[in-house]
C-alpha cells in the first residue's frame, strides 16, 4: 500500500536521533507531497527552512534514500501564512534543548545560557579533523575563541567550497559563548547583512535597531565576505560598522574564497582593514586527513564496520574538498542500503567509477580550460569565444555547464578560477553548473555517454 506524505515525514522523524526528534523546527514542517524523485515539504518562515537545512538535511535525505531511493530530494518550500507567534518561543526552546544535547569535552556543560542566534550547535573544535592543511587557521581560531579581541583581530579565513571554513567559524563562536556566556556572539553570512541593511533602508523604524544589533556584539562572525562585492551601500554600513566593533576590540571574524588581495570589488579601505589582523588560508586536505575525515563520518552515520580499504579507496578518488567527501560516502551508503549489497572496494568501483562528482578522472588534471572550451564547442557545433560571452541563449546554456563541469572534473583549477575563465564574477555560477550537469548524468543514459564521449579525449 502506497504511503502518504505524513506517513513518511513520520517514518522519517522516526529514524532520526532523538534530539532531532524533539527539535521544535522539524515539528513545524507540515508533509505535501511524495514522488519518486521529491518530498515536498512546508514550513512557516525562510528561518525555520534555514535552521532544517543547516541541521538536519542530510540526516533527512540518508534516511529519504533508504526509504523512497537515492534519487529522492527534500524540498523545503516556506509557507508564510501558517506562522504564529508561538515560533519565538519555540526557537528558543530549540536552541536550548539542541546546545544541551551537544555539550563535550571540548565545551564543557555549563549553566542554561542566552541564546546566540544562528551558531550550529553541531559545528564544534572537538570535531574539526586537524591537518597539515589547516593547522594554522584551527590554531588561530582556538586562540581567537579564547581571547576574543586581542592578537588576531580582525581574523580573515580564506579557501575553496566546502574546507570547512564556516565550521570553524561556527566553533569560534560556539566556544565563546560556553565559556563566557555573557558574551554576545553574532553570527551572519555577509547575504544577511545585506538584506538586512536594506530593510533597515526601507523600514526607517528598523534603522537604529540594525545597528545597535551589529555593533554591540562582541564578536561578529561573518561569512562569505565576498558577497560584498559591487555593494557600495552595504559596504559603506559594514565600514563603520567594523571600525565601531574594532575600536571597542570587539572580535570580527570574516570568511572569505579567496584573500583580500584578490577582492577586486571590494573598496581599497575595506581590503586593507581585513589585513589589519590574521589572514589565514584552509587548503584541500592531503591523504591522511581525508582517511580522518570519512572515519569521523562512519561514526555518525553508525557504520563503524566499513572496511578500511573502502575508506582508502574513497579518499583516493575524491580530493577537492570536505563537502564532496563526505556526501561520496553517504551516497555510497545509501546505495548499498538500497541494492542490498556488501560494502566492498568492488563494490565502491562500480559506484563511484561512473563520470560523476566523484570520478577517478579527477585525479587526471593535465587539461587546460581553454582547450575543455575548445572542445566542447566543437562538440556542439558552436564558437569557443561564446562560451566565455555573456550571452544566455538556451543553445549556448548547457554547452558552458558542461564545459564548466569539464573543467572541474580534468584540471586544478577552484571554482573561482573556473568562473574566471569563463568571465563570471561569482563561483556559484559554477557550483551550479556542475550539480546540473551531474543531475543530468544520474537521471540520462545518453547524456551520461556524451560527457564520457569528452571525458575520453582527455584522458
Amino acid at each position: 500500500m502506497r504511503q502518504t506524505p505524513n506517513e513518511i515525514w513520520l517514518e522519517i522523524l522516526e529514524k532520526l536521533s532523538d534530539a532531532a526528534r524533539q527539535d521544535v523546527y522539524l515539528h513545524q514542517a507540515v508533509p505535501l507531497s511524495i514522488t519518486a524523485e521529491a518530498l515536498k515539504i512546508a514550513v512557516p518562515s525562510a528561518y525555520t527552512r534555514a535552521r532544517i537545512e543547516e541541521r538536519f538535511r542530510a540526516d533527512i535525505q540518508r534516511v529519504l534514500a533508504t526509504l523512497i531511493g537515492a534519487r529522492c530530494a527534500l524540498i523545503l518550500t516556506v509557507d508564510e501564512s501558517s506562522t504564529d507567534e508561538s515560533e519565538d518561543v519555540s526557537e528558543t526552546q530549540s536552541e536550548e534543548l539542541i546546545s544541551l544535547n551537544n555539550t563535550s569535552v571540548d565545551d564543557p556543560p555549563t549553566r542554561p545560557r542566552q541564546v546566540q542566534t544562528g551558531l550550529n550547535p553541531n559545528y564544534r573544535f572537538d570535531r574539526f579533523i586537524v591537518g597539515s592543511s589547516n593547522r594554522v587557521c584551527h590554531a588561530t581560531a582556538l586562540a581567537v575563541s579564547e581571547n576574543p579581541g586581542r592578537d588576531y583581530n580582525p581574523l580573515f579565513i580564506y579557501g575553496e567550497v566546502g574546507l570547512g571554513k564556516t565550521h570553524l567559524l561556527h566553533a569560534i563562536g560556539n566556544r565563546l559563548s560556553v565559556h563566557q556566556p555573557e558574551k554576545k556572539v553574532l553570527y551572519v553570512t555577509s547575504e544577511t547583512f545585506m538584506n538586512e541593511y536594506v530593510e533597515s533602508i526601507v523600514n526607517r523604524t528598523s534603522a537604529q535597531g540594525f545597528r545597535t544589533k551589529y555593533r554591540t556584539a562582541d564578536m561578529l562572525l561573518i561569512d562569505d565576505i565576498q558577497f560584498l562585492q559591487r555593494k557600495e551601500g552595504t559596504q559603506e554600513e559594514f565600514f563603520n560598522t567594523f571600525n565601531d566593533l574594532h575600536m571597542n576590540s570587539n572580535q570580527i571574524v570574516m570568511t572569505s574564497d579567496r584573500p583580500p588581495g584578490n577582492l577586486e570589488n571590494l573598496e581599497e579601505r575595506l581590503r586593507s582593514r581585513f589585513e589589519w589582523g590574521m589572514v589565514a588560508e584552509i587548503d584541500r586536505p592531503q591523504y591522511e586527513m581525508r582517511i580522518a575525515i570519512l572515519q569521523q563520518k562512519c561514526q555518525d552515520q553508525g557504520m563503524t564496520h566499513l572496511p578500511n580499504e573502502v575508506i582508502s579507496y574513497i579518499a583516493e578518488m575524491v580530493t577537492t574538498n570536505i563537502r564532496e567527501l563526505e556526501g561520496t560516502l553517504v551516497r555510497l551508503i545509501a546505495q548499498a542500503s538500497i541494492l542490498k549489497e556488501n560494502l566492498s572496494v568492488e563494490f565502491a568501483r562500480q559506484i563511484l567509477g561512473d563520470v560523476g562528482s566523484t570520478s577517478p578522472l579527477r585525479q587526471r588534471k593535465t587539461a587546460t580550460a581553454k582547450a575543455i572550451q575548445t572542445a566542447v564547442a566543437d562538440y556542439f557545433g558552436i564558437d569557443p569565444s561564446d562560451l566565455v560571452s555573456q550571452k544566455r541563449t538556451k543553445e549556448l546554456v548547457q554547452p558552458r555547464q558542461v564545459a564548466m563541469y569539464l573543467c572541474r572534473e580534468l584540471t586544478q583549477m577552484s571554482y573561482s578560477n573556473i568562473a574566471q575563465s569563463f568571465n563570471r564574477e561569482n563561483h556559484t555560477t559554477v557550483i551550479h553548473a556542475c550539480k546540473q550537469i551531474e543531475k543530468m548524468i544520474d537521471e540520462s543514459d545518453d547524456e551520461r555517454e556524451s560527457i564520457m564521449m569528452l571525458l575520453d579525449q582527455f584522458r
